[in-house]
């Protein structure tokens, strides 16, 4: 039984500005479709958090998949280096379409996010030093492309200090106005819970003059090779009658 009713696949970007440039990237993003994909992106997951949370690594085994992982309605987008085939990150998107998100579960969330198409970016991850400083701005930039694609309304995500004065420096919105929460992915970690409004997200990025807007919006980057059938296959969302007669408008 669905927990939703289905969205609409929209077309396009979430941007109103075009790509002037286009960049290279140390890295090659796609969607980990393979078990043996899985499989690395955990075990890096694991060695990751294992530089700042340990003891949750083995509270959790994140060095193995986890149930969450292994869904046929989440995605796993990760990083691979160009140079030596190593994974520098990785993130796993789940949506509210089938079953509630964690947050949904765990907190009363506002009621702006009552009946809405949620996403969460969880388990985002990347590796340390110059080789993995571009991942995450590309991991969220994904994000976005995807989310809005699929038709969400809001993405959330959890970060912890001093992580989250970064995603409020990108106009993400602290849903609890600096309140704390304690949740199942971070057992034990007060952490603060972000969102992003995606119809919004083009607005917000260019009223705040946000240096990420370059970047997200502006720049295009080949090496950010999203598979978006496959992922809109994942999370099971129709095409809807209006977005194929889009489509046909556009083509024609």
């Amino acid at each position: 039984m669905l927990f939703m009713s289905r969205p609409t696949v929209r077309l396009g970007s979430p941007y109103t500005r075009p790509a002037l440039e286009t960049q290279a990237l140390p890295f090659r993003m796609r969607v980990a479709k393979t078990r043996e994909d899985i499989e690395r992106v955990c075990q890096h997951r694991g060695e990751a958090y294992s530089r700042h949370q340990p003891d949750l690594v083995h509270r959790l085994g994140l060095h193995r998949p986890e149930a969450d992982d292994l869904r046929d309605d989440v995605v796993l987008v990760m990083a691979e280096s160009h140079e030596d085939g190593s994974i520098l990150g990785s993130l796993r998107l789940s949506t509210n379409l089938n079953d509630p998100l964690r947050f949904e579960k765990e907190f009363d969330l506002p009621q702006r996010f009552q009946k809405r198409s949620l996403m969460e970016a969880g388990r985002m991850v990347t590796q340390n030093g110059p080789a993995g400083r571009m991942v995450v701005p590309a991991l969220i930039k994904v994000t976005a492309a995807v989310s809005f694609r699929c038709g969400m309304d809001y993405v959330l995500l959890i970060a912890r200090a001093p992580l989250d004065r970064m995603y409020k420096s990108w106009q993400f919105e602290d849903m609890y106005d600096g309140e704390k929460v304690i949740t199942s992915a971070q057992p034990g970690v007060p952490v603060t819970l972000f969102f992003m409004d995606i119809p919004q997200v083009d607005h917000r990025l260019r009223v705040a003059q946000c240096p990420i807007y370059q970047f997200m919006a502006e720049t295009h980057h080949p090496d950010i090779d999203i598979d978006e059938d496959f992922v809109i296959d994942r999370f099971n969302v129709p095409l809807s009658e209006r977005a194929s007669n889009c489509l046909d408008e556009s083509t024609a």
